[in-house]
């Protein structure tokens, strides 16, 4: 079998390889699924097999000296990318998990029980003015206004 592909296509097939491994890598790394790691480990093979064509695409600036991906390419191309999905996904699961503890103290579990029925078990629109305070905080001040109120356990005093 043979597949055509243009050069732009051969960029952006590396480069989300490189994305979703990095992604399985450290879930490999970090999780006790076994799973992730051995799909990370196909990819670096599929990684590895298709960089052996980089010349044929003039793609050759993103090797480095072993023929793998060199530092340079995750650096300016891979890590933005992730950085910005943690962050996308830590201020929206923060918000979201904030956004229920905060619907939770204003309405009961009848109430609570009540919406549920009535919208199939969806709380979405009930939901979102919660989240969206949270959504515009971190917008305008990212993390500088969030505290934990409660004392720290395990926390020393500094001596005065």
């Amino acid at each position: 079998m043979k597949i055509n592909i243009t050069k732009k296509q051969y960029h952006q097939l590396i480069k989300g390889i490189s994305l979703a491994n990095a992604t399985l890598g450290i879930l490999g790394d970090v999780s006790r699924e076994s799973d992730y790691k051995s799909q990370s480990n196909e990819l670096n093979e599929l990684e590895d097999y298709l960089l052996q064509f980089a010349k044929d695409f003039d793609h050759v600036e993103t090797l480095g000296e072993s023929g793998s991906l060199d530092d340079d390419f995750y650096t300016s191309a891979i890590m933005p990318i992730l950085d910005d999905y943690d962050e996308y996904t830590t201020q929206t699961n923060l918000a979201n998990k904030l956004a229920w503890r905060d619907f939770r103290k204003d309405h009961s579990e009848e109430e609570m029980q009540r919406m549920s029925e009535e919208n199939s078990g969806y709380f979405g629109v009930e939901i979102h003015d919660y989240e969206k305070k949270y959504w515009d905080e971190f917008e305008a001040h990212e993390f500088d206004r969030l505290e934990v109120l409660a004392p720290m356990q395990n926390h020393s005093k500094k001596e005065k």
